[in-house]
């Protein structure tokens, strides 16, 4: 299927061209040139302010691990982690993901190409973080959990990301895959009812676009089992209920922090499960701002 993409920011010279992957999930084409693309996330693509933000907002995002840290142990059937339990982190960014594991008793490894993440991620935290692509990573022995938050979409080739991710994965190890959920109920309502443009369409950064049921099926068709699936917040509904970020730095912040308000005081209140069973359901629909996939590895691929 060829879809035609409407203009977003960065499509304003011309509309791009999104097709159907084998599993169902949208890609950009013409696809982009690889050495421009490994140079834009190696040179580019962060940059102090990034880290700055995920400073403040570190404690919000180390309960948000903590959370997901309960279901991949779960899933894997361990009530008290040791140093024997091993993750690695895909596109790991500053670290702050590995860091909190780390802290809980897990061994971490994460692999990032962007050379100032992990610089940030080396002194900030003294983490183990290699300086490479997914495909130049190298492990001595495979791994307990993989985790791949927000990175899919950035690859110029998921499906043989998703192959490699399973070659590092012991047997029945657990792989959490999350990605922005696109062109949801929402998303179309804000285009069709408000006359936005696909904003969310943003062909330099994201070159795959995907929802709960494509993301579900590219992972079966490489041998992963779909133990849960999970939302995250719909941000949509701000600009629904009247406060349109879209293309607004600073509401879009706003908005932002009350969503992290809201998941902090339910934490805070020892409703971490009725926040997970919340994003279950939103989940179900279809809705929230991105799909969140935890799977098994089902076979020794």
């Amino acid at each position: 299927m060829n879809l035609q993409a409407e203009k977003s920011p960065e499509t304003q010279e011309k509309r791009i061209e999104l097709r159907e992957a084998a599993t169902g999930y949208l890609q950009v084409w013409p696809k982009i040139d690889a050495t421009e693309h490994t140079n834009f996330y190696r040179d580019d693509f962060y940059t102090p302010a990034h880290f700055e933000k995920a400073e403040r907002e570190s404690e919000y995002w180390r309960e948000s691990w903590d959370l997901r840290r309960g279901l991949i142990e779960r899933a894997l059937g361990v009530t008290e982690p040791s140093r024997k339990l091993r993750v690695l982190d895909v596109g790991c960014s500053a670290g702050f993901f590995l860091e909190s594991f780390r802290s809980a008793g897990w061994t971490t490894i994460g692999v990032e190409p962007s050379e100032i993440a992990v610089e940030y991620a080396r002194s900030r935290f003294d983490l183990d973080v290699h300086c490479c692509s997914l495909e130049e990573l190298e492990l001595a022995e495979p791994v307990d959990a993989v985790h791949c938050s927000l990175v899919l979409e950035h690859l110029a080739e998921p499906e043989l990301a998703i192959e490699q991710m399973a070659k590092f994965l012991r047997p029945g190890g657990i792989l959490f895959v999350e990605c922005p959920n696109d062109f949801n109920a929402l998303q179309l309502a804000i285009r069709d009812q408000l006359k936005k443009e696909a904003w969310w369409v943003v062909p330099r950064h994201h070159l795959n676009y995907f929802t709960f049921d494509s993301l579900s099926k590219l992972l079966a068709s490489k041998n992963f089992e779909e133990l849960d699936r999970l939302a995250s917040f719909p941000m949509e509904l701000f600009v629904l209920m009247g406060e349109d970020y879209i293309g607004d730095s600073k509401l879009g912040l706003d908005c932002h922090e009350k969503r992290m308000r809201l998941e902090r005081n339910l934490v805070a209140a020892g409703a971490g499960e009725t926040l997970n069973e919340m994003y279950r359901a939103l989940a179900k629909a279809g809705l929230g701002r991105t799909c969140g996939l935890l799977t098994r590895k089902t076979s020794a691929r």
